[in-house]
C-alpha cells in the first residue's frame, strides 16, 4: 500500500516535469525560428554595402556599393579623394602606389 502513495507522488512529478519539457521545447522551436529569421533580414541588410577608411580624411566611410560591377575604385563622399575598396578585394591586395593600378581594377 505504501509504494502506490510513492508510486501515484512520483507520477505526479513526472508529469509535471514532462509537462515542462515540452514547453521548453516549444520555446526552444519558436527562438530558433525567431533567429533564422533575424540572420536572414541581417543578410539582406548588409547585402551590397561596402564599408571603408579614407586615409586623406581620416573617416570611416559606409556605402551602397556593388563591387562587381563598380569596382574597386570609389570616390570619398567627404573630402571627393579617390580611395580603394581593398577590403572588398578576392585574394591577395597586389596595388601599386605608383601606377595606382591594382589585378581588380
Amino acid at each position: 500500500m505504501l509504494y502506490k502513495l510513492f508510486y501515484q507522488r512520483y507520477r505526479r512529478k513526472y508529469q509535471k516535469a514532462k509537462r515542462a519539457a515540452d514547453r521548453l521545447r516549444g520555446v526552444k522551436t519558436a527562438y530558433k525560428k525567431e533567429v533564422a529569421a533575424l540572420r536572414r533580414r541581417v543578410a539582406l541588410l548588409e547585402d551590397g554595402y561596402v564599408v571603408e577608411w579614407c586615409s586623406n580624411c581620416d573617416t570611416q566611410i559606409t556605402m551602397l556599393w556593388n563591387v562587381k560591377e563598380d569596382g574597386c575604385r570609389a570616390c570619398c563622399p567627404h573630402c571627393g579623394e579617390v580611395m580603394m575598396l581593398c577590403d572588398s578585394c578576392q585574394g591577395e591586395c597586389d596595388y601599386n602606389y605608383g601606377n595606382d593600378t591594382c589585378k581588380e581594377m
